[in-house]
C-alpha cells in the first residue's frame, strides 16, 4: 500500500470501508468476551453523538477547550461519588491498561518520595491480576511478585501477604477477578497496605461502574472501594460497564496528595511552572471520548444504571443456571456480576470451545487458574443466549462421545 496520487472521492472511500467492514465477526450476536458493552441502541446514540460533537476537541488545552476540563472533572466527581471518594480526585485516561499503568507509575513515585531507601521496586499481585500490572513493572522498572491462588481459585491472602517486604511500593487487588468474576477480599489484602503505608490500587476496571449498582439492588458485595482503609487508587473503565465509546477510563486517587504521583509536571528549570503538565501518559487526548463518558452518564443516571444491572444480573444468573443443568458442565465459584467463566470435570472444555467455535461462536478460553471457558456479559447479550446454550448442549453431547476433541492447548486473551 502507498499513499494515492490523487486522494479518493468520500463516497467510494464510504463504500470501501463497508465493504471491509463485511469480514468483520458479528461480536455481540456471537457473545464475544470483553469486545465491546452494548446496553441499547439509544445510549449508543448519545454516545455517538457528544463523541461527534467534540471530535477535534483535544483534551491536552484545558485553556482552550474548557468544555473538555469540565466534562473530565464532572465525570471524575459522578465516579468518585460512586467509589465513596468524598476527598477522591482523578483523570479520565484512555482505557484500563493505561489506568494501571499510570496507579504503577503514581505509587512507584510516592515510594520514592516517602522511601527513598527503596532501590529494587516490586508490585505484589495475586496470580488472578489483569496482564496489565506485568506490562506496567516492565515498562516502568519494577519487579512483579505473583502470589498463589487456593484450590477454589482464590486468592491465597496468607501468600500474599508474606510476599510484601521492603520493597514492595505496591499491592493489587481486583474487583472482580478477570475469570471466576469475584471480588478479592480486599479489606483483608489491604490491611497490610495501610499497616505498612504501602500503595494498593483496586483494579476495578470490570467492575467500577457496575458493582455499586449491585449492591443497591440488595446483592451482597465484599467492600471494595475507597470505604476500605488503605486503599489509595482505583481504575474503572468508563467504556466497559459505564456504556460509554471506546477510549475511556477513570483512574482515581484517594486524596490530592495521591494523585500529585499520578502527574507529569515538564517545568522548571528547563520551563516556566505549568509548561507542560499531564494526568496521564498520553498528552494529546480525544475529547469525544471524554465528551461520550460525561454524556452517557448524564443520560443514563442512577436509574439507567439501575435498570440495566438489574436486567444483567436476572438473565446472567439463569444463563449460568442452565450452563449448571448441562451434564458435565459447572459454572465456577460465586461470581458477582456478569463476569464468569465455565468448566468441566468430565470431559476436556477446550473440545467443548473446539465445538462452540465450529458453529460460530466466539470463545474466551482462560488457563488460570482453571482450564475454562469465560464470558463477560452486557444487556445487549440477552436475545443470543438461547441460541447458544441450544448449541452448548449439542456440543456437550458430541465431546462425550468422543467425536469432538480440543484444538491446542493454549488459552487466548480475547
Amino acid at each position: 500500500m502507498r499513499l494515492d496520487q490523487q486522494g479518493v472521492p468520500a463516497a467510494e472511500l464510504r463504500e470501501t470501508m463497508r465493504r471491509m467492514a463485511d469480514g468483520d465477526r458479528q461480536w455481540k450476536e456471537r457473545l464475544a468476551a470483553g469486545v465491546s458493552y452494548p446496553a441499547g441502541d439509544d445510549v449508543l446514540e448519545v454516545a455517538q453523538q457528544a463523541y461527534l460533537d467534540f471530535f477535534s476537541v483535544n483534551a491536552l488545552y484545558p485553556s482552550i477547550f474548557p468544555s473538555a476540563a469540565r466534562f473530565e472533572r464532572e465525570v471524575i466527581e459522578m465516579t468518585a461519588g460512586l467509589l465513596h471518594g468524598d476527598d477522591a480526585v482523578g483523570a479520565v485516561s484512555s482505557g484500563g491498561t493505561e489506568s494501571n499503568l499510570l496507579a504503577v507509575k503514581s505509587a512507584r513515585d510516592r515510594a520514592r518520595a516517602i522511601r527513598p531507601e527503596v532501590t529494587a521496586p516490586e508490585i505484589v499481585a495475586p496470580a488472578s491480576a489483569h496482564p496489565s500490572f506485568r506490562k506496567a513493572a516492565d515498562y516502568f522498572g519494577l519487579t512483579l511478585v505473583s502470589t498463589p491462588l487456593t484450590a477454589d481459585g482464590l486468592v491465597d491472602v496468607a501468600a500474599y501477604h508474606a510476599a510484601v517486604t521492603e520493597n514492595t511500593v505496591l499491592m493489587v487487588a481486583s474487583a472482580p477477578s478477570t475469570v471466576l468474576g469475584m471480588v478479592d477480599p480486599i479489606p483483608e489484602m489491604a490491611s497490610l497496605a495501610e499497616k505498612r503505608d504501602v500503595s494498593f490500587h483496586v483494579d476495578a476496571c470490570v467492575g467500577g461502574y457496575f458493582l455499586p449498582f449491585t449492591e443497591k439492588l440488595g446483592y451482597e458485595v465484599t467492600k471494595w472501594d475507597f470505604r476500605v482503609p488503605g486503599v489509595t487508587t482505583i481504575s474503572a473503565d468508563l467504556h466497559k460497564f459505564g456504556y460509554t465509546a471506546k477510549g475511556a477510563s477513570a483512574i482515581l486517587s484517594r486524596d490530592p496528595d495521591v494523585f500529585r504521583y499520578q502527574v507529569f509536571d515538564f517545568g522548571p528549570p528547563e520551563r516556566p511552572q505549568g509548561y507542560y503538565v499531564t494526568p496521564t501518559i498520553a498528552g494529546s487526548r480525544p475529547g469525544g471520548a471524554i465528551a461520550a463518558a460525561w454524556a452517557v452518564m448524564r443520560y443514563l443516571g442512577e436509574e439507567g444504571y439501575l435498570r440495566l444491572v438489574d436486567g444483567t444480573m436476572r438473565y446472567i444468573r439463569n444463563f449460568q443456571d442452565r450452563i449448571n443443568e448441562i451434564e458435565g458442565l459447572t459454572v465456577l465459584g460465586k461470581p458477582d456480576m456478569s463476569l464468569f467463566a465455565y468448566t468441566s470435570t468430565t470431559m476436556d472444555v477446550y473440545a467443548v470451545a473446539a465445538g462452540m467455535e465450529d458453529r460460530g461462536w466466539i470463545v474466551s478460553k482462560d488457563a488460570v487458574p482453571f482450564k475454562a471457558i469465560h464470558f463477560m456479559q452486557s444487556p445487549g447479550h440477552e436475545p443470543f443466549v438461547d441460541a447458544y446454550l441450544s448449541d452448548l448442549e449439542q456440543v456437550v453431547e458430541l465431546v462425550a462421545a468422543g467425536k469432538i476433541t480440543a484444538r491446542g492447548t493454549g488459552a487466548n486473551y480475547t
